[in-house]
């Protein structure tokens, strides 16, 4: 469930207008949460983008809002553009890229994808689908390492760019980071984005950091919580000890995220009220609203 200031930043559609639309239109029923604030799911989200950007194409609203997503759709492929119409395909369409080694027409799905598409749904139904063929096809052998390889360096070159940070008054809430001997990055990245289109101040500081690193940046720059992305299975005794480490060191408010493959087996034995297991997308735009 997507909050009114994440709705609003993801569809690029002001709160007043969202309200306006809701009431003069019905484009959608917004749901509530334990507060009786509005809150929107996926698939109204992917609704008010459709709209936004037939709205910026000078279509009328009013004429809009009377249609179904599917004829919203045949709109915006009249328009040439990728909107949500194929967005269930672009990962077979990027996969399809990959295998031919065409790198040019990767990077064109992938930029347009990143341009027309909100945060949360790039991640969850595209870059995700995309990971799981490509791993389906690495273990049919149909996928060698020199394809994994470059479209690892691409998605990791493109996201890195979204999250690149930019000079601001507010300083970040939020860090994300590997502990020592973690190369595995694009989950990390993928989390990041999430918690990026879900409005999170973050600082996006990429593999191997020590625990006592982290902690004293975490603490200079007063952040509210560290996320980190533990997968190696070879690794999770030194994890222990380097979360461990990392609880001990930060302020008495500041939480320690956990995701990757392992992070279940490390946040139960740890069994620490600050340290949180985060594997569900829904979860970390929850996360962020508290920060």
């Amino acid at each position: 469930m997507y909050s009114v200031t994440s709705t609003s930043r993801m569809t690029g559609l002001a709160p007043g207008t969202l309200r306006a639309w809701e009431r003069r239109y019905a484009v959608v029923d917004p749901l509530r949460d334990e507060a009786g604030r509005r809150v929107y799911d996926a698939g109204m989200v992917e609704r008010l983008t459709r709209l936004q950007r037939l709205t910026e194409r000078g279509h009328p609203i009013r004429r809009l809002a009377t249609l179904g997503d599917a004829a919203l759709d045949d709109l915006l492929n009249e328009s040439s553009q990728i909107g949500y119409g194929g967005v269930e395909m672009l990962s077979e369409r990027m996969l399809e890229a990959v295998i031919g080694y065409r790198i040019g027409a990767l990077d064109r799905l992938l930029s347009v994808a990143i341009a027309t598409l909100p945060s949360a749904i790039l991640v969850t139904r595209v870059i995700s689908p995309l990971l799981t063929l490509v791993g389906q096809r690495w273990v049919e052998g149909k996928l060698d390492i020199a394809q994994e390889r470059l479209l690892s360096s691409l998605l990791r070159a493109r996201m890195i760019a979204i999250l690149n940070p930019r000079p601001s008054e507010t300083g970040p809430k939020l860090l994300f980071s590997t502990l020592p001997g973690e190369h595995h990055e694009l989950g990390l990245l993928m989390a990041a984005l999430l918690a990026y289109g879900a409005g999170a101040p973050l600082l996006y500081l990429g593999t191997d950091l020590p625990a006592r690193d982290l902690a004293t940046l975490a603490g200079e720059l007063g952040v509210k919580a560290v996320a980190l992305s533990c997968v190696d299975s070879g690794l999770v005794d030194s994890a222990l000890d380097e979360i461990t480490t990392l609880v001990a060191s930060l302020g008495s408010g500041v939480e320690v995220w956990v995701g990757g493959a392992q992070a279940d087996f490390l946040c139960r034995k740890l069994a620490h009220p600050r340290v949180r297991r985060v594997t569900d997308p829904a979860l970390i735009e929850r996360l962020v609203r508290r920060l």
